[in-house]
């Protein structure tokens, strides 16, 4: 991928009369590809265009356009970055061979529309002597074409359905509504008028797997506005702009529209340029503060927007409370943007009123610093600028009334607000501090339509008196932290990248939270600790750090870390309501959890599964609102779930929960939840993700509620978060909610490294056993197997000491841990498991009891995974014939052991036997469970790799694309299940010719497989057979043979030389050493593999038939005739009995 401009079509010699064309491409597009057709590769920008009647200079435009860089942390910088940089190279191209003045036309894809808003708009306020030579690019262009760009946004659904994920970040950014389009929007309405404007929506849907959708609707694509043109283009989303032919759909139009332009364009341009430099002239002689467009539709006329701070403004009032700091540092495109707001003023804001600006966000994030910041680089655009200190209301009329007698009329709150409404010259009032929810900040707002005023709060709510934008400040970037904890700690050589990578995991640690980063400079600026080991002073010594006070370069701010959050907590327990007391509550659970996306549903589910078993009506004595919030107040209950006694001591098996979670209603109060929510939100201690109903704290924050407390208060609040966790979970293992309980995952690890968690969870307590089985099956769902392993075996123990070692609930615990062992490879110790389990169920139970049996069929299945086929089959139909008589065929259990046998079938060659139990499977699951669940899935790849066996490629390939899609939504792209998906995929593409993009499929997943599984896993083994066969299908017989020795040798070591899987990667190896010219090894590996394959899966497996083929071809080769014709009798004979399969089963899918 090129970044950059690049020049396709350079001047064709007559360059008065020339117009550039820049074209911008979108998202997860590079500049050539996305103006190229696949299937002619025709770049049509190029190749199509009639550059005898278009006279016509043709640029395109490159830039990152990966996802995880133009949408991660701070989209709306990315953008900005990007329209910089187009800015800037356009002008310089244009400057060095003197064609500054030449029109503009751009044609922009997708996303790549947004960014050349955000340029055209940055490039409209580069008017001052040191920079105007950028406003060339605005005052030159004429005309833009955008060819699907998302003005309005994109749904969330078109984009999971065309990507298959979502990043939270890109919702944020590009969804409709959202604060970085309306943004862009903004800065772009008051200069639409300068350019014609053509819009083109797609109106094919974009079809991926089974899906479909508009990528970008026709109302976000093309708004109707006035003096802009509109039109549909037959094509989807990525080929609306990738013409293949004179003939293509829309090609016309867009042709039509740049002739017309290029022929239109130079007289206006000429004459735009004529008064661009009077306005400029103008401006450098009284820095005038007024700003020039043009008015394409009437006449070119100039039109105005208009600099609020008159030019040479003497500032006469510049009353602060103390100079920014001197190592502020960071947040300048956000600096740059806000001085766009407040200074300029544009005809989309209608009529004229005062300009109030809100920054909100979290205590320590560098709100005021940045107001100082603001005013001291802004000071000469306003007459006066004054400081509010709103953090009590006496405070605030204190500060009115100072400015009431500077005004000379009097000392009163309300004549400093008149004396500041009657000012006839610019003014700036920056109100700080504003954030008790209990007060209307409104009343000290001047009354007119005069001034400008920001506002600084911890209360999002006050967002609702902004006129011209708002901000939420959380952490800095990551580079800019990196800079201000070096300054912070007074290291000379800052820009040193040693230096820079020692601080980076500090400023990490902190979130980029610029007090935090300040007073960790401090402790290494006052030798406390060095760079190299802060984080573990950090790790034993937080609480002292955060609390103390720096004494030089605090800057005055009264504040630590943590005492400005204490005051945000303070603030609440004095309001002593219900909600407060629920605030606090919810809060703590909180800080024992991880602090990013706590899903707000987790305690309605802990409500409901606590109240599914009947514990009884608890409430707390005397009423909240009467009395102040007390730890004492939380309710003790006990464990009814387990059966046991209350226990007041909490000695043993009684919990504690929020009160919230006992409400005696009939129903759950969601109500009573989201006020909480919404007070913890409302002073920024956290913040809601709209788009997955899930809230989260900057980690300092988690932290500090955590160090706050005393230990005995940490024991018990960390007790309370993993109870309520617990509870939300269900036993019960329902699997339509998995999106929801794989979220609880990155809870379970804070709750497991905990300090405070260790001795709650591996207790012999019957809670604290049923807790870390609950935990141990999140792990699992998520592929996260090692994991659920380390908890299920403490747990085991905790069975067979409470219980004994053949007990049903150490049973129990021995299977579930055995079948962790399966999915880790660990099949040795997954089998004795296994091999116990079922011996003792047999001894215990009697060979005819459902668990029993159920033993039976997981020995069963891990046996098949060992590759002992005939002893998985054989067990597998006691299993399955025993539950059918006794649960019945419809059971779940019973359909897991068709399932088993149907998979055990199909490797062993019996491919009919294996389709009509699969069908049957399917059919059940999908009655019961719905198409989308994890087994019905499983049954359905199962399917789709018997079609594999009988060469009915077409049918397979469908079959794996739905599971592969499934699994991608419902577990994630780096799932164990999701990846065996992808290489079952690959392998049907090597079997339809199409190894390439096996290959394609294979790599990207490598290093994923090596990361999530280990080298040595059978799931690593599956992915490098796969990838040898890809090399195979395209003779690249060499790499072939490298990657089968080395995985050959893996596989001898670790699963032993007579499984299935070593076989057929012995019998692969051995067909490149025929195809490398080494014909007597190939011969020799053949005749020591081909036995042990018929003992092992059989002699009329597939695999078998084809390594004697094989070596039937080397015995004709070497004309050993007699041997080639016995193989060739023998492989016949077998063929005959190899089951098939006739179509009606097709008919059936």
């Amino acid at each position: 991928m090129s970044f950059g401009l690049e020049t396709l079509v350079p001047d064709v010699g007559r360059q008065e009369i020339c117009v550039d064309i820049v074209a911008v491409h979108g998202l997860e597009e590079d500049r050539r590809e996305a103006w190229t057709c696949p299937e002619t590769r025709t770049l049509w920008l190029r190749d199509l265009l009639p550059f005898n009647k278009l006279l016509a200079r043709v640029l395109t435009f490159g830039y990152n356009a990966r996802v995880s860089s133009f949408f991660g942390s701070g989209s709306s910088d990315s953008i900005q970055k990007h329209a910089h940089t187009l800015i800037a190279e356009l002008e310089a191209l244009r400057a060095l061979d003197n064609t500054a003045e030449r029109p503009i036309i751009f044609v922009c894809h997708g996303l790549g529309g947004l960014l050349v808003k955000k340029a055209l708009a940055y490039s409209a306020s580069r008017t001052s002597k040191k920079v105007e030579h950028l406003y060339s690019v605005f005052i030159s262009t004429y005309a833009i074409l955008f060819l699907g760009t998302p003005h309005n946004g994109i749904e969330k659904a078109s984009w999971v359905q065309m990507r298959g994920y979502a990043s939270s970040n890109l919702e944020r950014s590009i969804e409709k509504n959202s604060e970085t389009l309306q943004n862009i929007t903004d800065q772009f309405a008051p200069l639409m008028k300068q350019f014609h404007i053509c819009f083109f929506w797609e109106t094919l849907q974009t079809v991926t797997g089974v899906n479909k959708t508009f990528i970008v609707s026709e109302d976000s694509a093309a708004p109707i506005l006035d003096d802009t043109e509109r039109s549909g283009i037959n094509a989807t989303h990525s080929q609306m702009c990738r013409f293949g032919s004179l003939v293509s759909p829309g090609f016309s139009i867009v042709l039509a529209a740049l002739l017309r332009y290029t022929k239109e364009s130079h007289s206006t341009i000429r004459l735009r340029w004529m008064e661009a430099r009077k306005f400029l002239a103008t401006q450098r002689t009284n820095e005038a503060s007024e700003l020039v467009g043009f008015d394409v539709r009437n006449d070119n006329k100039p039109f105005n927007y208009r600099n609020e701070g008159t030019g040479r403004v003497q500032n006469k009032y510049f009353r602060i409370p103390h100079n920014v700091s001197n190592i502020y540092t960071g947040r300048d495109d956000f600096t740059q943007g806000l001085r766009e707001k407040m200074l300029v003023s544009t005809p989309s804001l209608g009529v004229r009123r005062q300009r109030r600006f809100v920054l909100y966000g979290l205590g320590g994030s560098g709100k005021t610093q940045f107001c100082l910041k603001f005013v001291q680089e802004n000071r000469d655009n306003y007459y006066g600028i004054f400081f509010i200190d709103a953090s009590s209301v006496e405070n605030a009329e204190r500060a009115f009334a100072e400015l009431g007698r500077l005004g000379g009329m009097g000392d009163t709150c309300t004549n400093g607000m008149y004396w500041l409404t009657g000012l006839e010259f610019p003014w700036l009032l920056v109100i700080d501090n504003a954030d008790d929810p209990s007060v209307d900040y409104s009343r000290f707002f001047p009354p007119g339509e005069r001034g400008h005023i920001l506002i600084t709060s911890r209360n999002q709510d006050c967002k609702i008196h902004a006129t011209i934008g708002y901000y939420e400040f959380k952490d800095m970037d990551q580079e800019d932290a990196v800079t201000l904890l070096l300054k912070a700690a007074c290291v000379e050589n800052s820009t040193d990248r040693k230096v820079r990578e020692l601080a980076r995991p500090i400023a990490k640690t902190l979130g980029y939270l610029p007090l935090a980063l300040i007073q960790a400079g401090a402790s290494i600026r006052q030798n406390i600790c060095s760079l190299e080991d802060y984080l573990e002073l950090y790790s034993s010594h937080r609480k002292e750090i955060f609390s103390k006070l720096p004494v030089q370069g605090a800057d005055q701010y009264k504040y630590t870390i943590f005492t400005t959050w204490e005051v945000s907590f303070r603030m609440i327990e004095r309001q002593a309501t219900e909600v407060a007391a629920d605030a606090i509550e919810v809060l703590h659970v909180f800080a024992f959890l991880h602090f990013e996306q706590v899903p707000a549903t987790m305690f309605q589910r802990a409500w409901k599964n606590l109240h599914d078993v009947n514990v009884p009506d608890q409430k707390p004595s005397g009423s909240l609102s009467k009395r102040p919030f007390s730890w004492s107040s939380l309710i003790n209950i006990s464990t009814y779930i387990f059966g046991k006694v209350p226990s007041t001591e909490r000695a043993d098996d009684s919990i504690v929960l929020p009160r919230l979670l006992l409400t005696k209603n009939v129903q759950w109060d969601g109500y009573r939840l989201r006020q909480a929510l919404a007070t913890l939100c409302t002073f920024s201690l956290i913040y809601k993700d709209s788009n997955t109903d899930t809230y989260s704290m900057h980690p300092m924050v988690n932290s500090w509620m955590r160090d706050r407390l005393e230990k005995p208060d940490q024991q018990l609040w960390s007790e309370i978060a993993i109870t309520t966790l617990a509870l939300s979970i269900s036993s019960r293992g329902s699997r339509t909610d998995h999106t929801f309980r794989k979220s609880l995952a990155p809870h379970i690890d804070a709750c497991l490294h905990g300090v405070h968690t260790q001795p709650l969870l591996f207790t012999t307590t019957r809670s604290a056993v049923s807790k870390a089985i609950k935990f141990a099956t999140i792990y699992s769902e998520c592929g996260r197997w090692k994991e659920a392993a380390e908890l299920q075996s403490k747990v085991l123990d905790l069975q067979k000491k409470t219980w004994g070692p053949k007990h049903i609930q150490s049973l129990q615990a021995m299977t579930d841990l055995s079948w962790s062992y399966w999915n880790l490879g660990l099949i040795p110790k997954g089998l004795r498991l296994q091999i116990e389990v079922m011996t003792t169920s047999l001894e215990a139970l009697g060979p005819d009891d459902p668990r029993t049996l159920k033993a039976m069929d997981d020995l069963a299945s891990t046996y098949w995974l060992c590759g002992k086929l005939s002893e998985s089959e054989d067990l597998g139909k006691r299993a399955m014939i025993g539950m059918s008589s006794i649960l019945g065929s419809g059971h779940p259990d019973t359909l897991m052991a068709m399932h088993n046998l149907g998979r055990t079938y199909m490797h062993r060659g019996q491919l009919k036997e294996a389709v009509e139990l699969q069908m049957k499977v399917l059919g059940a699951r999908q009655k019961m469970l719905g198409t989308d669940d994890l087994d019905t899935l499983m049954t359905l790849q199962g399917l789709g790799m018997s079609y594999h066996a009988l060469k009915r490629f077409d049918e397979a390939e469908k079959i794996l694309a739905i599971v592969l899609e499934a699994r991608k939504r419902i577990l994630g792209q780096e799932h164990a299940y999701t990846l065996w998906a992808i290489n079952d995929l690959a392998k049907i593409q090597c079997a339809q010719g199409r190894p390439g993009e096996a290959e394609e499929l294979l790599t990207k997943i490598l290093d994923v497989v090596e990361r999530t599984l280990g080298r040595e896993h059978i799931g690593m083994f599956m992915t490098k057979h796969n990838l040898a066969r890809a090399y195979c299908g395209q003779c690249r017989w060499v790499e072939a043979n490298a990657l089968l020795t080395e995985l050959v040798g893996a596989q001898i070591r670790t699963v032993g030389p007579d499984h299935p899987d070593t076989l057929y990667a012995q019998s692969e190896l051995a067909r490149t050493y025929r195809y490398l010219g080494q014909v007597d090894q190939a011969e020799k590996l053949y005749i020591e593999v081909i036995p042990r394959m018929k003992a092992k899966v059989g002699a009329e497996n597939p695999q078998t038939l084809s390594a004697i083929n094989q070596l039937a071809t080397i015995y004709t080769e070497k004309r050993q005739f007699t041997e080639a014709d016995a193989l060739a009798s023998d492989t016949a004979n077998l063929n005959q009995g190899v089951g098939k399969l006739s179509v009606t089963h097709a008919k059936t899918f």
